[in-house]
């Protein structure tokens, strides 16, 4: 097989995979999302009441301090996220071999949501409209589209592995899709730190 057709098989296997895992799981992605929209809703809530302390800022792997200084752009701070990202990751892939750890991976999903929300908002707090184009623009969507892919590269791994033990086949390579699913993760987080890079805190602060 061609390295050309190797891809096309592999990025087909994984749509088809995609698919069978939404259709199975509808009711727990439902659950899921809507645990994670509270947790959201929860570090909201609590940025508003508990805002006095500074110490509650950490926007997921952004600090805010770092946030502030415009840090958050640096190479450090794109590998210190990197570093969470890894252990959030080795720990979904690990959690999918078992459909019974399915709740601890909620827990990691919920937990993410809150600290979003937590510090998603305390950026507006502290900082005010000056973090309106960094926080809207590129922070909230990056941040999202991370927690949706985490959920999403659980579902189907599960599935993937699901598979395997019942029928010892897949649509999908298995080796192959926790190698993808590891570098989306590292490309998004290489993608928010250029954006951040691009138009920072600090700089639409000074303008």
């Amino acid at each position: 097989m061609s390295k050309s057709n190797f891809i096309h098989s592999f990025f087909n296997g994984c749509k088809r995979s995609l698919a069978d895992a939404v259709r199975a799981n509808k009711i727990k992605l439902i659950v899921t999302f809507m645990f994670v929209l509270v947790a959201i809703s929860t570090g909201i809530f609590v940025a508003i009441k508990c805002h006095y302390n500074f110490s509650l800022g950490r926007l997921q792997e952004i600090n805010l301090d770092n946030f502030y200084s415009g840090v958050a752009a640096s190479s450090s701070a794109f590998f210190q996220r990197c570093i969470s990202l890894v252990v959030n990751f080795a720990l979904l892939t690990g959690l999918a071999f078992s459909p019974v750890l399915y709740p601890l991976a909620c827990a990691l999903f919920i937990y993410r949501g809150y600290l979003f929300g937590l510090n998603f908002t305390l950026i507006f707090i502290f900082y005010g409209f000056g973090s309106f184009f960094s926080a809207i623009l590129i922070i909230l969507p990056c941040q999202l589209i991370t927690l949706f892919a985490m959920i999403m590269y659980f579902i189907v791994l599960q599935k993937i592995n699901c598979n395997l033990a019942r029928f010892g086949r897949c649509e999908c390579n298995r080796l192959m899709f926790i190698i993808f699913g590891f570098v989306l993760f590292i490309l998004l987080n290489l993608a928010e730190t250029i954006l951040l890079c691009a138009l920072s805190g600090k700089v639409i602060l000074v303008i």
